[in-house]
């Protein structure tokens, strides 16, 4: 298996295309549904948006042991793993999905939901989508960036279409029903995985020919735990004002924080990429510093292009992009998009250490995603308030991490110094020392 910079490319192409199609779809539901109708499409996808970073955290797994496996070419035991993972993973997504279809009366009072229906619906897609997971983290441990990109295109065409049908059906017939409409939606994209094929077909062999079990379930602890802080930071803003608001502002800032999130997610892909990539060249002894260099100055740049266009034109940009009645909410744009930038910026140095396993920047963001729980429970008096208690949080969360970054360079650079080296006239000595013996020798 060989890395190829135009898969790459196309992956990267691939991922731009996608969230421009997610965007289309969360921009179609805001401008027909309006505010108020919005707030609850939006909470149903940030529901989702929840639940993948769980799923992400299953398919971050299986790249991780993917790339090692490929590294070491080691493909009957990638083979064994696949089926392995696909086994648990199947069990552990039909719980999640029960579970949530359990919870949902409770959700649905919570989030001052009309129906439990939509929130049933998604715990119905959970084990399609978890499976797909799987798959999507095989194919980016062994570099097959095509097959990556296939999935991610799939499940957005299908969800595009057919969220689009439903919805305008919807409007038309029965607008109370439009959420579950978004759902249904959502429950097609999932059902991409059924015919998504990956590096974890059963091959005969079983979990037990597995040999590296403790280790696997020990960093999917890991890395779950991380992504429950990516769930608290990405997701709470919207599902508390959803709570603490009326449903027009809860709409208004859903809107906000989806033009916001564009940092995040359009840098996604660079993380993607980042991660297999340095497994294997400290799998292999290369050096792989640039990598996060060159990614934490791509996710930057781009987060700044993006701050500066929403301080000097958020009126254009809301309204193009949602309308009208989203205009009131246009100063608050380059405050979210700043928070966004800074915690996208984080989150490189967490998953480039994470990928060489070492877990501090995974507390530290745990411990924001809690602090921002908490504080913007206490501190809700308006929507902007919410905004800078995110980028107070999100600047002390990326101090943390360079802090972090400086104590291990420093420590590295230690360890190096300290390794004895033998003088050059000394090792010249030696070599003539050893040639002289094996003349003798001869």
């Amino acid at each position: 298996m060989k890395f190829k910079a135009t898969d790459a490319g196309f992956l990267f192409a691939s991922m731009i295309l996608v969230n421009a199609g997610n965007y289309l779809i969360n921009l179609i539901l805001g401008r027909v549904l309006g505010p108020e109708l919005f707030a609850e499409a939006s909470v149903i996808a940030t529901g989702v948006l929840m639940l993948s970073f769980l799923a992400v955290g299953v398919q971050l797994t299986a790249a991780k042991f993917s790339a090692q496996y490929a590294a070491e070419r080691k493909e009957a035991v990638l083979q064994t793993f696949g089926v392995w993972l696909h086994k648990r993973v199947g069990l552990l997504s039909v719980l999640l999905g029960g579970l949530l279809i359990l919870a949902s009366p409770i959700l649905q009072d919570f989030l001052h939901f009309k129906s439990m229906i939509p929130i049933a619906i998604i715990g119905i897609g959970l084990p399609f989508y978890f499976t797909m997971s799987v798959k999507r983290g095989i194919a980016q441990g062994r570099e097959e960036f095509k097959l990556l990109a296939f999935t991610y295109l799939a499940e957005m065409l299908l969800r595009l279409g057919i969220t689009f049908i439903l919805v305008m059906l919807a409007v038309n017939y029965f607008v109370e029903q439009s959420t579950v409409a978004v759902s249904l939606g959502f429950l097609a994209s999932f059902c991409a995985a059924l015919w998504l094929k990956s590096g974890g077909q059963n091959d005969g062999t079983t979990g037990a020919d597995f040999l590296d079990q403790k280790a696997v379930l020990q960093f999917v602890w890991i890395i779950l735990f991380y992504e429950f802080s990516q769930i608290l930071i990405n997701n709470s803003d919207v599902l508390l004002t959803k709570h603490f608001f009326t449903e027009r502002d809860a709409g208004l800032y859903a809107a906000v924080a989806l033009i916001g999130r564009v940092v995040f997610f359009g840098t996604w892909t660079i993380v993607t990429l980042l991660f297999p990539k340095v497994i294997q060249r400290e799998k292999s002894g290369q050096p792989h510093l640039g990598l996060f260099w060159g990614s934490l100055l791509i996710t930057a740049g781009f987060g700044i292009c993006t701050v500066l266009a929403c301080f000097v034109i958020p009126e254009v940009i809301i309204g193009l992009l949602f309308g009208e009645a989203y205009l009131s909410v246009a100063p608050l744009l380059w405050p979210y998009a700043l928070a966004t930038t800074i915690f996208a910026c984080a989150n490189v140095f967490a998953y480039y250490y994470l990928s060489l396993n070492k877990y501090l920047p995974v507390v530290l963001t745990v411990l924001a995603g809690i602090a921002q729980l908490v504080l913007i429970s206490t501190y809700h008096s308006s929507l902007l308030e919410i905004i800078q208690v995110q980028i107070i949080l999100m600047s002390g969360l990326l101090l943390s991490m360079m802090t972090y970054q400086l104590f291990d360079q420093f420590l590295l650079k230690s360890k190096k110094e300290s390794i004895p080296t033998k003088p050059k006239q000394e090792c010249h000595e030696e070599n003539k020392a050893g040639h002289s013996i094996a003349i003798s020798a001869e």
